[in-house]
């Protein structure tokens, strides 16, 4: 049986790959802040008795996350999704004036740098014994279109954009170091999808957004591993 870590997963994209793999009869361990007030992601684990575990982690606290790497020794994690993130205050567009030149907020792009990079990094250093004992060995951290340097054509979200960026350096160096241990690591780009940060307007459905990235996850190879891919498994500019 699969067993999948999803972070951040009380809302939006997190939730919606714990009802899809629940669904698909997979072991799923769900992490949220708070789970004494995630309604929704209960509801599902209800729905699915003994297939949802459901787990408080808090991405920024070292302690929290070494708490929960101890509650799981001896697990074994076939696909992690680094999903937990932030792009900084939304709504959008008012949001997107704390990122700007003239108006950057060094406080809010210091947590976003700490929510969107150096959480996910310590997260997989903690569980790593527990991914490289699982059977497809597979690590996806969940990055943006936004983070790629080729095709930015706009400018602007400077803090969100630098900070996924990053993720990705960190999805290709942590690729090379496991290759060895036959740990696949991927950098995915979810695609511009109807959740509180993409807005009513944008072109995907958060269950089609999931329903195509849990096809790519599920494809994957050891060949895959150190790319950037979309939701359709194709590869995206750096």
């Amino acid at each position: 049986m699969t067993t999948v870590l999803i972070t951040g997963a009380n809302r939006g994209i997190g939730l919606e790959h714990v009802r899809q793999y629940a669904a698909s009869g997979a072991q799923v361990i769900a992490t949220c802040r708070d789970p004494a007030s995630a309604a929704e992601l209960a509801a599902i684990a209800d729905a699915h008795p003994g297939k949802v575990r459901i787990e408080a982690l808090s991405v920024n606290d070292a302690g929290s996350v070494a708490a929960f790497a101890q509650r799981l020794e001896g697990v074994a994690i076939d696909v992690l999704i680094n999903n937990a993130g932030t792009y900084g205050p939304i709504p959008l567009p008012e949001g997107m004036a704390h990122q700007t030149l003239a108006g950057m907020d060094y406080d809010i792009w210091a947590d976003i740098l700490a929510t969107n990079v150096v959480s996910p990094f310590r997260i997989t250093a903690a569980l790593i014994d527990n991914i490289k004992a699982g059977e497809t060995k597979t690590i996806v951290m969940m990055s943006s279109g936004l983070a790629s340097i080729g095709t930015n054509v706009y400018g602007g979200s400077h803090a969100y954009r630098s900070s996924k960026a990053a993720l990705n350096m960190l999805a290709k160096g942590l690729a090379v170091e496991l290759k060895a241990d036959g740990v696949t690591v991927i950098a995915m780009a979810p695609g511009w999808t109807r959740t509180a940060l993409g807005g009513p307007d944008a072109p995907y459905s958060v269950e089609e957004s999931v329903e195509g990235q849990q096809k790519v996850i599920a494809g994957l190879s050891l060949a895959d591993t150190g790319k950037f891919l979309d939701l359709a498994g194709a590869e995206v500019a750096w």
